[in-house]
C-alpha cells in the first residue's frame, strides 16, 4: 500500500470535485493539516478516516487504495439494479429492504 499513491488519488478526486483541502476537512471532522499530510503520503489515516473520505468523496475504497476497481465480471451493484426500477418497484424494494434490516445487523 502505497501512501503518496492514496494520497494523491484523494488529492485528485477533492479537486476534481472542487473541494479545497478545508471543507474536506470540516466536512470529515478532521484538520486541515491532516489533510494535507495524507494527501502528501506523510501520514497513514484511521479506518474511520479513509471510510469518510469515500463516503465524502464518493468514491470506492478499491479505487483509493489499490487505483482500480476491484468488482468480480458478473457483478452489479445494488443502485445500478435499483435504477432500472420504475417508482412504484422502487418502493417495493426499499420497503423489502427496510423490513429485513434487523436481521442484517
Amino acid at each position: 500500500m502505497n501512501l503518496a499513491e492514496i494520497g494523491s488519488r484523494i488529492k485528485a478526486e477533492r479537486k476534481r470535485q472542487g473541494i479545497s483541502q478545508e471543507r474536506l476537512a470540516e466536512m470529515i471532522s478532521v484538520s486541515p493539516h491532516y489533510i494535507y499530510e495524507i494527501e502528501r503520503g506523510i501520514k497513514a489515516m484511521s479506518l474511520e478516516t479513509l471510510i469518510n473520505i469515500t463516503v465524502t468523496l464518493k468514491m470506492s475504497a478499491d479505487y483509493l487504495i489499490f487505483g482500480s476497481v476491484q468488482n468480480a465480471p458478473d457483478s452489479v451493484s445494488l443502485a445500478d439494479r435499483l435504477d432500472t426500477l420504475n417508482d412504484e418497484q422502487r418502493k417495493r424494494a426499499e420497503s423489502a429492504f427496510c423490513a429485513l434490516l434487523p436481521y442484517l445487523r
